[in-house]
């Protein structure tokens, strides 16, 4: 018998045929899952997209957060400059420099207050301010502009009780390059006996 007569004479057969419940129910299951794995890509896409706008976010509160704060800090170091540069009194003079010590203790070394005390070493300011002054710079040991004012305020100043000051910080720090002004303040006859004797038992110890 041929296929085309087959078909003809079962043909009733081919029409009333279904597909089996468990065929359907298998489809089904499959088309659902291809369906579902199909979204995954873009749920992740979205919450990546949620998770990059959080971040965004929390980052711009942060650095909003952090240029306040350094905007604030920056108008205070400078009010507190200011009124040291306009200290006309040595009491004056000495509460600024102390009000910049509570202040900002525990800044960093700042240009702008640095330069207001060395301004200090430099010029004819008393003795405690001077005293204050290098209190205060001696809390940056390691600051080489620090290491080189406080070796040039010893070759300069006659004040002795910033001497004896400038003396003590010099051995604190272990600066070689202190052995030039410690023999000019011997050598020199209008220093103090005790002055004397405290610059010649730091040059020795730097010799040894």
């Amino acid at each position: 018998m041929s296929l085309e007569h087959f078909i003809k004479d079962h043909k009733t057969a081919f029409d009333d045929s279904k597909m089996s419940e468990d065929t359907t129910l298998d489809f089904e299951a499959r088309l659902q899952q291809e369906l579902h794995q199909g979204s995954k890509p873009v749920r992740r896409l979205r919450a990546m997209r949620y998770v990059s706008i959080a971040a965004s976010v929390v980052l711009l509160i942060a650095l909003g957060y952090w240029y306040q704060n350094e905007q604030q800090r920056i108008e205070v170091r400078d009010n507190l400059v200011s009124a040291l540069d306009a200290s006309d009194t040595n009491s004056s003079r000495l509460e600024a420099i102390y009000d910049i010590e509570d202040q900002l203790a525990d800044e960093e070394e700042d240009e702008k207050i640095l330069q207001a005390f060395f301004k200090i070493l430099k010029t004819d300011s008393d003795a405690n301010s001077k005293i204050a002054v290098i209190d205060a710079l001696l809390k940056f040991p390691d600051n080489q502009l620090v290491r080189n004012h406080l070796i040039d305020a010893l070759g300069n100043e006659t004040e002795p009780l910033v001497q004896l000051k400038l003396i003590k910080s010099v051995a604190l720090l272990r600066e070689q390059r202190a052995k030039a002004p410690l023999k000019k303040i011997i050598e020199n006859e209008e220093s103090l006996p005790l002055v004397k004797g405290n610059a010649s038992d730091l040059l020795a110890m730097l010799n040894q």
